[in-house]
């Protein structure tokens, strides 16, 4: 599953750019991949690639290099700097450089640069007895950041109507200091940035870019994936308890006037209600228009794609809401929060 834009004529293409967030450079390079079996990504922009694998992938071909900073002063003295900074050669600039972080110093930070990640996710799958196949892997940030996806065919299950929901480990990178190293498991594929702040909010394990972090995730890695798994399916369990519990078209505008409304109902919340979430619950994603699991669908796609970063970090306004309705979904006191919202929308309707 990926959390994707609902169809909107008024969207343009910067907003769009704004949520995938791959670059022009990132297309030059040609690091945005996908596996020949793998369906295509809601953008678009992927190459095809036949067996796709940590080996085969473009963004193994890409150097990046660590260059040597000094400090130029005033009368024009200079000295050598311990820093260094993380860069390749520009794709599209001949005779430049671009920059893909800032400067670190070496002593304290460890740079984890795109090889080095692509055979850490070799010995990951190798420990946990997998091969070195990959489902998509693409950069972000014009070669900043870095993400990987991976099917995990063990970790998939049925929605409540019988269709099959895939699976995927996912790992995150970065060599601007901006992301830990990341893994997770998870019914998101990672094909862009909204995509990889999903599965950061879904949760998983990380661990910084130091030498004994490293080599202790990849030795505890199999247990890692085994929590992950577990994990994985309590989500599961989660949703599919939602998905038994009928929810009309009626109920599912008055839980989303419940979830969006402090005291009365705004019209800006009135509109999101109408305009956003309730085409999303009939029509969105992996929607139906039928149970409670579509209204969740419907609350995390929205806020996903509708917020900013800050706003869908951990405990930030979007994220806040988007755990708000799971446990009000889940809550036995579902009918009392549809009753208040049928309540508040009448009270709006009579302004």
């Amino acid at each position: 599953m990926e959390c994707i834009p609902h169809p909107n004529k008024t969207q343009n293409q910067n907003r769009k750019n704004t949520m995938h967030k791959i670059g022009e450079i990132d297309l030059a390079l040609k690091t945005v991949e996908r596996d020949v079996s793998e369906p295509q990504s809601w953008h678009g922009l992927e190459n095809v690639t036949e067996n796709l694998n940590t080996e085969n992938c473009a963004l193994r071909g890409v150097n990046i290099m660590r260059g040597q900073t000094k400090i130029i002063l005033e009368d024009g003295a200079e000295y050598p700097a311990p820093l260094q900074v993380p860069c390749i050669v520009h794709p599209l600039e001949s005779g430049k450089l671009h920059f893909l972080g800032r400067p670190f110093d070496p002593s304290s930070y460890q740079l984890f640069d795109n090889r080095e990640f692509l055979d850490f996710a070799a010995q990951c799958f190798a420990a946990a007895g997998m091969d070195n196949g990959l489902s998509f892997v693409t950069t972000l940030y014009d070669g900043s950041r870095m993400t990987l996806s991976r099917r995990l065919p063990e970790a998939d299950f049925q929605d409540a109507h019988g269709h099959e929901v895939a699976s995927y480990i996912n790992l995150l990178n970065s060599v601007d200091g901006s992301w830990p190293v990341f893994a997770n498991v998870s019914e998101i594929r990672t094909v862009c940035y909204n995509t990889a702040t999903a599965n950061l909010m879904e949760g998983g394990s990380a661990c910084k870019h130091t030498p004994k972090a490293l080599s202790e995730f990849i030795a505890r890695f199999p247990d890692t994936l085994a929590e992950a798994l577990a994990v994985h399916k309590g989500s599961a369990n989660e949703y599919l308890m939602m998905a038994d519990k009928p929810l009309s078209f009626t109920e599912a505008q008055a839980f989303f006037a419940s979830l969006l409304g402090k005291g009365k109902l705004s019209t800006r919340s009135f509109n999101v209600v109408n305009e956003s979430l309730m085409p999303l619950f009939l029509k969105g994603r992996g929607c139906y228009g039928q149970t409670a699991a579509d209204a969740y669908n419907a609350v995390t796609e929205h806020f996903t794609h509708s917020a900013s970063l800050e706003a869908n970090a951990p405990d930030g306004s979007a994220d806040t809401k988007k755990r708000e309705a799971r446990e009000m979904l889940l809550s036995d006191n579902l009918p009392e929060t549809i009753e208040k919202g049928r309540k508040m929308i009448a009270d709006y309707s009579q302004r």
